[in-house]
């Protein structure tokens, strides 16, 4: 399946997700502009010293993809250092710039934390507002997702980082990269319960449920 051609889109009324990074600009060797977001799982993630905690990141790049820029991020946050040639600079308003050393023209990219809101579930509710569509028979692994509206549910409430909005996000990852099953980590999932959880632990996640015909 030529997964740049599996669109996606949300039918949420209170938010709409950005693109994704890897999507249709991954064939794009030196595209600049606003590459969605990423998310950074873990609180203590830093990077030559600088902090990136968990959470949404809006990403931006100059002279290279948006999947080139997913890649340098988390092979950085991975490593906790830049590559060789690489330099990071916080800038103002918090943003975080990563440069390519000896470049002309410049190849960078910037992450900033994002702080737009975020929808919530219910009040003692899970599943999140509004539906996901997925506008073609797709997969992810083993697990079959035909084409339609999908709800999709927290696992708990009390998982850091992670919000329906994001679980959103995630999932739409998942569909336009890795059709093979190969999850980015820490992230596994479970084909017969159509769930996908973190760290190995099953209440780290959200599952999602095709509703209507």
């Amino acid at each position: 399946m030529n997964k740049s051609r599996s669109l996606l889109t949300l039918s949420l009324s209170v938010v709409a997700i950005a693109a994704l990074p890897a999507a249709a600009q991954a064939s794009t060797a030196s595209a600049s502009g606003a590459c969605g977001q990423f998310r950074v799982m873990h609180n203590n993630d830093k990077i030559n010293g600088v902090s990136f905690p968990a959470g949404p990141y809006n990403m931006v790049n100059s002279g290279m993809s948006c999947a080139q820029t997913t890649k340098y991020f988390q092979q950085f946050l991975e490593a906790g250092k830049v590559s060789k040639g690489w330099q990071v600079k916080t800038l103002s308003g918090n943003r975080k710039r990563f440069t390519r050393l000896g470049t002309n023209p410049t190849v960078d990219f910037q992450a900033t934390a994002a702080s737009d809101p975020t929808p919530t579930p219910t009040p003692g509710g899970l599943t999140c507002p509004g539906t996901f569509r997925v506008l073609h028979n797709d997969q992810i692994g083993a697990m079959k997702l035909p084409a339609g509206s999908y709800t999709i549910k927290l696992a708990s409430h009390n998982t850091p980082g992670l919000n329906c909005k994001l679980a959103s996000s995630d999932f739409a990852y998942f569909l336009n990269n890795d059709w093979a099953g190969n999850l980015p980590r820490p992230w596994k999932m479970n084909v017969g319960a159509k769930s996908f959880y973190m760290n190995n632990t099953p209440s780290d996640g959200f599952s999602v449920k095709r509703v209507g015909s």
